[in-house]
C-alpha cells in the first residue's frame, strides 16, 4: 500500500517566486502612461497603460501556471497541470504588450517590423525561462471529467476536511470514539493517495469525497460541540451508529476503488446522508 503524505496544517506556503519580476519590470510603465498624458500624448498613455495592464496580467498567468505545474509534481500527478495553457497565454499577452509599447509608446516609435520582432523576442524569452505548459502523451484527465486542477483542489478540500474532524477528535474524551475517527481519518487519507496516484476514477470519486468526508466532519463537529452537555446516552448511540456507516463506507469505497468500480457507491452514500440526518448527530 502506498504511504499516505500528511500536509502540514501549520506549515507556511512556499512563497512562488517564478514570475514575479514580470511584476516588477511593468511597473514603471504606470506613471510612464500619466507622465504621457501630462504631456499631451493620449495615445502614448493608452499603449503604455494597455501594456501595463497585459504585463501584469501574463504574470499572474504565468505564476499561476507554474503553481499549478508544482502541485502536480507534488501531488504525482502524471498528467498536464491544467487544460488552459496559463503560461502560454501569459507569455502572448506580454508579448502584445510589448508590441503596443514599443509601437505606439515610445517617444521615437519603433517601425510595425521593429515591434513585432520586440514582441517575437519576449514571447522566445518567456519560453525559454519560464517554458509553456507541457503537452504530455498521457491522457487528459478531462478526457474522463475532471481535470488536474480540479483533483487538486478536491483533494485540498478533503485534506482540510479531515483536518477539521481531527480537530473535532481532541475536544472529544470517549476514547472509543477519538480510536474510530483516527481510523476514519488514516483509511480517508489512503483512498485520497490512491486517487492521487491513479486518477482515473476521480471524477465519480468526487461526490464520494465531498458527501463521505463532509457528513464525517458534521457528525463528528457536532458530537465534540454537545457531548459534554451532561449525559446523553442516546446521543452516544447514535454518534456510535453514525461511525458504524462510516467505516462501512469507507471500507466500500477502498473495494470499489481497487476494482474500479464505483458505480453502485451511491446507494451507500445516499443511505449515509438520511442516517446523518435521521440520528440527528450534527
Amino acid at each position: 500500500m502506498a504511504a499516505v503524505t500528511r500536509l502540514d496544517p501549520n506549515a507556511k506556503p512556499k512563497v512562488l517566486w517564478r514570475g514575479f519580476l514580470l511584476y516588477v519590470l511593468a511597473l514603471p510603465l504606470l506613471p510612464a502612461s500619466f507622465l504621457a498624458l501630462m504631456d499631451g500624448n493620449p495615445l502614448q498613455a493608452i499603449a503604455r497603460g494597455a501594456g501595463f495592464v497585459l504585463a501584469m496580467t501574463a504574470a499572474t498567468l504565468i505564476r499561476k501556471g507554474i503553481r499549478l505545474d508544482n502541485e502536480a509534481r507534488k501531488r504525482r500527478l502524471r498528467r498536464r497541470a491544467s487544460t488552459i495553457q496559463y503560461r502560454m497565454i501569459g507569455a502572448a499577452l506580454v508579448s502584445v504588450g510589448m508590441f503596443l509599447v514599443s509601437w505606439l509608446g515610445v517617444s521615437n516609435q519603433y517601425g510595425l517590423l521593429e515591434s513585432i520582432l520586440w514582441a517575437l523576442a519576449v514571447l522566445l524569452g518567456c519560453y525559454l525561462y519560464y517554458d509553456f505548459d507541457p503537452a504530455r502523451k498521457d491522457p487528459e484527465i478531462a478526457a474522463i471529467g475532471i481535470t488536474t486542477e480540479e483533483l487538486i483542489e478536491l483533494l485540498d478540500e478533503a485534506e482540510g476536511r479531515l483536518q477539521s474532524i481531527e480537530s473535532s477528535s481532541r475536544r472529544i474524551s470517549n476514547i472509543e470514539f477519538k480510536d474510530r475517527l483516527r481510523r476514519i481519518v488514516k483509511e480517508a487519507r489512503v483512498i485520497l493517495d490512491t486517487i492521487e496516484s491513479d486518477p482515473v476514477d476521480a471524477r465519480r470519486a468526487r461526490k464520494f469525497l465531498k458527501v463521505y468526508l463532509d457528513g464525517a466532519q458534521q457528525v463528528a463537529e457536532g458530537y465534540a460541540k454537545t457531548h459534554l452537555q451532561g449525559e446523553q446516552h442516546a446521543l452516544e448511540d447514535n454518534f456510535r451508529r453514525v461511525l458504524t456507516t462510516i467505516e462501512t463506507v469507507i471500507a466500500e469505497q477502498q473495494v470499489k476503488l481497487r476494482e474500479n468500480n464505483l458505480s453502485d457507491l451511491d446507494v451507500t452514500i445516499e443511505v449515509l446522508q438520511m442516517q446523518i440526518e435521521k440520528e440527528g448527530v450534527t
